[in-house]
């Protein structure tokens, strides 16, 4: 029977083509696996940088580690047919070339190690997992970067605020309190004051006449010229006696006479005061220097560890500097270089002191009706997660498993007398498990139904393509099927008796 062609009677038309509407997941998946591309020209995405992050893995002692060469995405073992009759999984198997090295240099081992099978995107973007037909659904989320909005509204007062949202990491929310005080607060902390932030993240802004500089203009006055409405920039102290007379951001007031008895010339100050945000936030942190601001913010979040300054230091850098566990990501650099018109590094993606400086600036900006606060509900400050991210988050933490498990079996192994094999080092259960779990049981791994009735009438074509008893054999209750089924599985087990024999 000779097909019919389709025609269109109607005067309306498309004004354009529908578009390939599944492009997206497909050439993200292609991104993430790079499959086709030669082991020494895949670029640093998907799982080549994944593999890239978390080797070497070191030794507790540093004397031996574990280098990543290469992975490799081998042919799968069954078809697309035989795994739909046999409910498996359609996939290729995953195999990472690791070579061990002590810490002189000298190379102990070198193996391709199975990690586990990467699931095959077929026709539509939909995977074959377990014989059940999957999809990986994208997520859309709010978008890495910083967000300023409005916190509340009390009468004529207005309180802003802001969110500095990272990739990967910790979120900083920066609010103004009711006392005209700018507050910082880390994942969902207790709140400290922003100056305190600031004196930590750079030692250039770690004392109080710095960041006076940074937000005020001063100016250099006789002392016959000043007026108790000024602000003093740097501490006013007696040279006679050694007393301090005013400390650095505290208003003259009433102390103009005895800065005028005093040895003192001339005096830094700030003249004309539009906002006192800064002063008043400076007045509560009492932390006159870049390590004790250090050592403030690490008390405050963590409150049961004793007080210690290396400590302190680590623990900031890890939690901001360290682009393994802080990563802005390519979209959040993007977006905090337009909003505040600078020239970071777009390579650059850990906070930088110049990033939370200007954030602040920013809000100062805005008490003064300069600026503009940003809708978090517009599609322009939104993103979309497609399966090349969400997966590699998924997978990262069996490979973070994976690096610790490695680490325990090398200094077990070390003490043994036994030649060290790659094999006894590393366990792909971790790894395996991360993959199952995202393909086939993650929120995002949705079955693919036939409840629409095209997806049904799809389904009834690729059945008459089958032949004329296709729809019959349909309503029959499939007894061919299972039939098929069953000589399938028969075959393959006599494959895999002749493998073992």
């Amino acid at each position: 029977m000779a097909l019919q062609t389709a025609r269109n009677f109607g005067k309306v038309r498309d004004a354009i083509d529908v578009s390939n509407l599944v492009s997206i997941q497909r050439s993200s998946y292609e991104r993430f696996l790079q499959k086709d591309v030669a082991t020494n020209k895949r670029k640093c995405i998907g799982l080549e940088a994944l593999f890239r992050e978390i080797f070497p893995i070191e030794s507790y002692d540093k004397k031996m580690n574990l280098g990543y060469l290469s992975y490799e995405l081998e042919k799968p073992h069954y078809t697309l047919t035989e795994c739909r009759q046999l409910k498996l999984t359609y996939a290729y198997p995953l195999k990472v070339r690791c070579r061990l090295r002590t810490k002189d240099g000298e190379d102990l081992a070198e193996q391709a190690i199975y990690l586990g099978e990467i699931p095959i995107m077929v026709g539509g973007g939909e995977f074959i997992i377990n014989g059940a037909v999957r999809v990986i659904v994208s997520q859309l989320h709010r978008s890495p970067g910083v967000d300023f909005l409005m916190e509340s509204k009390e009468g004529d007062r207005v309180l802003h605020g802001c969110r500095i949202i990272p990739e990967r990491g910790s979120w900083i929310e920066i609010s103004v309190t009711q006392k005209d005080i700018l507050m910082v607060r880390i994942d969902q902390s207790s709140k400290i004051p922003a100056t305190v932030f600031l004196r930590a993240i750079d030692s250039e802004h770690g004392t109080t006449e710095e960041i006076l500089r940074l937000f005020y203009q001063t100016k250099v006055i006789p002392k016959n010229k000043l007026e108790p409405s000024m602000w003093v920039v740097e501490p006013v102290v007696d040279k006679e006696t050694g007393e301090i007379i005013i400390k650095a951001g505290e208003q003259v007031s009433d102390k103009v006479s005895l800065i005028q008895q005093s040895g003192i010339k001339k005096i830094e100050v700030i003249k004309n005061v539009r906002d006192t945000l800064i002063l008043h936030t400076l007045a509560e942190d009492d932390c006159p220097s870049h390590e004790q601001a250090l050592l403030k913010f690490y008390m405050r979040l963590r409150p049961g560890n004793p007080p210690n300054q290396e400590k302190a230091k680590t623990f900031f850098a890890e939690k901001f500097f360290d682009s393994n566990r802080y990563r802005l990501g390519s979209v959040g650099r993007f977006r905090l270089n337009r909003k505040f018109q600078q020239s970071t590094d777009q390579d650059q993606m850990t906070l930088r002191p110049e990033d939370f400086l200007n954030t602040m600036k920013y809000i100062v900006a805005l008490r003064n009706n300069q600026g503009e606060i940003d809708d978090i509900d517009h599609l322009g400050n939104r993103r979309l997660r497609t399966i090349e991210e969400l997966a590699a988050d998924e997978i990262r933490k069996g490979l973070l498993k994976l690096r610790k498990t490695v680490q325990e079996r090398m200094s077990i192994k070390r003490d043994s007398e036994e030649a060290l094999k790659i094999a006894d080092l590393v366990n792909s259960k971790s790894v395996a498990s991360s993959i199952n779990y995202f393909f086939g049981r993650g929120e995002l791994s949705q079955v693919v139904d036939q409840t629409n009735a095209l997806s049904q009438l799809t389904h009834e074509r690729r059945l008459s393509a089958l032949g004329p008893g296709g729809l019959n054999r349909r309503r029959a209750g499939f007894k061919c099927e299972m039939y098929i089924s069953a000589i399938m599985e028969e075959s393959v087990q006599s494959r895999r008796r002749k493998v073992q024999t």
